[in-house]
């Protein structure tokens, strides 16, 4: 990735009090129903907009809404094939005290950025939303929204947090400084840097009135490709903050087929609260066990083998998410955006 940036100003009214960073990995395209909830913000006129894209050149910041934010911007990055590295660039660049990312399948409600503020009033490093299901109508998209975002998924009480959503919190800017040279990486698997704030002293506060819908991945095959990687890593990374010698790691993997029983008594109760559909409710019950099977062999590869290359090759879920929606679930996606272009 290109090191080299430039940007696109849009009229400036007021001073942003918080920098959203969104990351224009498929093209500016993939950007338009997240930009939608962004304009509709409350807080909009208080936001400064950060896209991060390939090449600015052919970028129209008005064309983004810009005008309607306290400022808005076009980072130029070069090819993006690392989401961390460009949103890295991204809040190196943001001016305002807050800055908060948001993914490009993720779709903030009107009042997500407002609360961010409010709650970064308090003395809280990381301030973190409860994410609900954005495309509930699936079967792959309740299973992949129950493994990443089960204990974010509303109703939720607000309060301090030891882990917060990945990709869609919001930070002091400040508390990211000191972790500018590594901060692409951090961001790769966003732990990591919240693991880092903490042991430093920091503290994280989950705020469920910033509340944002995101879109899982809804095709079959794609679930199981992502949770190949997602387990490896899971497993490496076990092993290595355990410290496991070799040996160690060889019985844990071999406990593999227990995984998945573990990984439920730690999911149901969150289940229990979501609002799957009746009809799909069977389904996505079948399919979150067959998944956690593919989890738990996965995450037995991670620790006899590392994780690999593991981390990369999760980016082509995560950057080009339509690529990984059910055929069916693509079509009515653009049948939706015809109607919103047709009503804008």
């Amino acid at each position: 990735m290109s090191n080299s940036s430039a940007t696109v100003p849009a009229p400036t009214s007021s001073v942003a009090a918080l920098s959203v960073v969104l990351v224009a990995g498929s093209g500016l395209a993939g950007i338009t129903r997240t930009l939608r909830h962004l304009r509709a913000q409350t807080a909009r006129d208080r936001i400064e907009l950060i896209v991060v894209a390939e090449s600015a050149r052919t970028v129209d910041a008005g064309a983004l809404g810009g005008d309607v934010f306290a400022a808005c911007r076009v980072i130029e990055v070069g090819p993006i094939t690392q989401r961390g590295d460009a949103a890295a660039h991204g809040i190196r660049a943001a001016t305002a005290p807050i800055v908060a990312m948001i993914e490009d399948h993720s779709y903030p409600e009107p009042e997500w950025a407002e609360s961010f503020l409010r709650a970064h009033d308090g003395p809280w490093t990381v301030v973190g939303p409860a994410v609900a299901n954005a495309n509930p109508g699936y079967v792959a998209s309740w299973v992949n929204y129950v493994l990443a975002y089960a204990i974010f998924a509303p109703p939720l009480a607000a309060g301090e947090r030891d882990l917060l959503p990945w990709h869609n919190s919001a930070y002091k800017r400040a508390a990211l400084a000191p972790f500018s040279d590594r901060l692409g990486a951090l961001l790769e698997w966003e732990g990591w840097l919240q693991d880092e704030l903490r042991a430093t002293g920091h503290t994280m506060y989950l705020e469920p009135s910033a509340r944002t819908h995101h879109a899982n991945v809804s095709r079959g095959w794609s679930t199981v490709g992502l949770n190949v990687q997602r387990g490896r890593i899971l497993g490496a990374q076990r092993a290595a903050r355990e410290k496991w010698p070799y040996w160690r790691r060889l019985v844990q993997a071999a406990a593999f087929p227990l995984f998945p029983l573990l990984q439920l008594r730690y999911l149901l109760p969150s289940m229990r609260r979501m609002s799957i559909p009746a009809a799909l409710r069977p389904r996505v019950y079948a399919s979150l066990g067959a998944t956690l099977g593919v989890l738990a062999a996965a995450e037995a590869w991670g620790l006899l083998a590392g994780e690999g290359n593991a981390i990369s090759r999760m980016e082509d879920y995560e950057l080009h998410r339509t690529r990984h929606l059910s055929r069916r679930e693509r079509r009515d996606l653009a049948a939706r955006e015809r109607s919103a272009g047709t009503a804008d």
